[in-house]
């Protein structure tokens, strides 16, 4: 992979991992001690949405780009960074960046985070593990349906023997 390809995908890593977790550091910053289960509905729906609206967004940036070309790299920075961004967000109620381990903690915690089941308990104790959850599943059949779409078009254009245009 070239070095523009690289930046490329490492440009949409960042936005779809910020896409889909600023609704959450923010609701954190906001609410910060009084986070409750009417917060995590909230972002159960806001999230999946903002992330929606920064598809759409880089779409249309980049219109000459395949969709799945840009799905995939925003979800996987949505796994991989996810827990950069929940560790901002558990900042603002005593832990996080400002938690007792200091510095040390944060980085074996943002290590950590690049394992993607870590990001899923991080998610759970976040509250944000339903959306997680909605935006990959989403993901994975909207690949599914893409990819049968795909073999239904070659299926109907192949050259077989009950097409005109087979010729052995």
């Amino acid at each position: 992979m070239d070095k523009t390809k690289w930046t490329r995908t490492l440009g949409l890593m960042l936005l779809g991992a910020t896409g889909f977790w600023l609704p959450d550091v923010f609701l954190h910053a906001v609410r910060a001690f009084n986070f409750n289960s009417r917060d995590v509905r909230i972002i159960t729906a806001v999230m999946p949405l903002t992330l929606l609206c920064t598809m759409l967004a880089a779409k249309w940036w980049r219109k000459s780009v395949p969709a799945g070309r840009i799905g995939f790299p925003m979800l996987a920075g949505i796994w991989l960074l996810g827990g950069l961004f929940m560790t901002m967000g558990a900042s603002f109620s005593g832990g996080g960046l400002v938690g007792p381990d200091g510095a040390r903690g944060v980085v074996f915690v943002l290590l950590l985070s690049l394992f993607p089941g870590y990001t899923f308990i991080m998610a759970t104790y976040d509250g944000s593990l339903l959306a997680l959850l909605l935006v990959t599943v989403a993901a994975f059949l909207v690949w599914i349906l893409q990819l049968s779409k795909l073999q239904l078009w070659f299926r109907g254009h192949a050259k077989t023997p009950r097409h005109p245009e087979f010729r052995p």
